[in-house]
């Protein structure tokens, strides 16, 4: 039975600080603290949560507080890190059934939602006060977060067109193009999704530029998410020490910026390191480098950026790689 996932609706990373996470963000690219009554909801002794929106994208950062739970544990064995990634299922008991009987994954952790504090009872959707995390770190890169909608009706929940809640873009970013992490085994990860999902090998052209004798590369989708696996060949690289010291692992997120030249005076400034710079061979001449800026420890994932082509050429050149269109409004 394939089970259908809703669009993307958070990536949880944890963080040693979570109010610096959220700043360095906001100086890079205009980023903006959302959502704030459902962060307040998660808010507790165990953890400080704020979510943060950039470009499309809801990063919900989680600062451990107590010295216990699964955000403490995850920040002491791994370190900073994508913890999970959020979805949305029609029927979530049914959906964790299903999971645990036909893959054997269970429930590493229940959280419950106060969600009476700021919906309305008669609006309320009973069944999603539960957010089960499923514990698929180990093949998937990251544990998966499920629950029902919080509203009854989906009439009840006004239309924005990004996640975020707003229908613009937020700040200096296009969409998100990639979740793009380390892996042992890039096909047995895609049949598991695949089994699972209905997940699909995507952008295979963008995948054979990309893929080398160094690594091996495999995008897939997961709902409307587009993840990038990484599979090292070569025993050197910073996704080969993050697979040595992890596993799978999300290595980094990627999006485009206006002006790539600004934002790497931006990193400058704020005194982050810079892993590499590249070209994307065959790209049109008025490309400029995309740039890997090493910001695992204070975002929970590197930064991966590009500039968004100038010319009409170029920007069809890329977009026809893409599973989704990342032109900025």
């Amino acid at each position: 039975m394939t089970i259908k996932l809703s669009p993307l609706v958070n990536i949880g990373v944890i963080v040693p600080n979570a109010e610096e996470a959220y700043q360095l963000l906001h100086n890079l690219f205009g980023a903006l603290k959302i959502q704030e009554d459902l962060a307040n909801l998660l808010n507790g002794d165990s953890a400080k949560v704020i979510h943060v929106g950039v470009g499309d994208l809801v990063l919900q950062f989680i600062e451990p507080l107590a010295r216990e739970g699964i955000w403490y544990n995850h920040l002491q064995t791994k370190g900073p890190g994508v913890h999970h990634l959020t979805f949305t299922v029609d029927n979530i008991k049914e959906t964790v059934k299903i999971i645990e009987k036909e893959r054997g994954i269970a429930p590493l952790s229940r959280i419950d939602i106060e969600w009476e504090k700021i919906i309305p009872l008669e609006q309320m959707n009973q069944d999603a006060k539960t957010l089960y995390i499923l514990d698929t770190m180990e093949i998937f890169g990251f544990h998966l977060a499920l629950s029902e909608r919080s509203m009854i009706k989906e009439g009840d929940i006004p239309k924005t067109q990004y996640p975020t809640g707003y229908d613009k873009l937020i700040g200096d970013a296009s969409t998100m193009l990639h979740i793009e992490l380390t892996n042992s085994d890039n096909e047995k990860t895609y049949e598991f999704l695949h089994k699972l999902f209905g997940t699909e090998i995507i952008e295979k052209e963008f995948s054979s530029i990309l893929d080398s004798d160094f690594m091996r590369i495999i995008h897939v989708n997961l709902s409307n998410a587009v993840l990038q696996y990484c599979q090292p060949v070569g025993k050197e690289g910073t996704w080969y020490e993050l697979l040595q010291k992890n596993g799978a692992y999300v290595h980094n997120l990627n999006w485009c910026v206006d002006d790539i030249k600004e934002t790497v005076k931006l990193f400058k400034k704020e005194r982050v390191p810079q892993i590499f710079e590249n070209r994307l061979p065959g790209a049109p001449p008025d490309s400029p480098p995309f740039y890997m800026m090493n910001t695992l420890d204070r975002l929970g994932f590197h930064l991966e950026h590009g500039q968004a082509p100038t010319t009409k050429e170029g920007y069809e050149f890329t977009k026809n790689w893409l599973f989704i269109d990342f032109k900025k409004d």
